[in-house]
């Protein structure tokens, strides 16, 4: 994980960064996850492109499953766009950078 995402495992780090001011995505994945690595560089590069508008976060869901029940997490990697503690919207599994683009663009506050 690098400076750029922030680790939200712990329940108590996400509930004030979901519910803080910045709109956040965040990761839920695990470290056996292929393509929740594969993803990485695109999100960074989103993030990079959106900065001051959304941060990153991510949930290992081996080691907080209670979050993962809470969001209904079924697969991975799974992206959720929060505003303010509430969920705008999700992304499942594999997305290019334009993809994250295009979803930001339609769906950022």
């Amino acid at each position: 994980m690098t400076s750029l995402i922030t680790d939200l495992t712990e329940t108590v780090v996400f509930d004030l960064k979901v519910n803080s001011e910045a709109a956040v995505i965040v990761k839920f994945q695990s470290e056996s996850c292929v393509i929740c690595k594969k993803i990485e560089p695109f999100l960074l590069a989103v993030a990079k492109q959106f900065s001051g508008q959304v941060d990153l976060g991510d949930v290992d869901v081996e080691k907080n499953e209670k979050l993962a029940s809470r969001y209904q997490v079924r697969g991975l990697p799974t992206l959720i766009l929060f505003n303010r503690g509430q969920e705008i919207s999700r992304r499942y599994g594999f997305q290019t950078g334009g993809m994250l683009r295009d979803w930001l663009r339609q769906d950022l506050p």
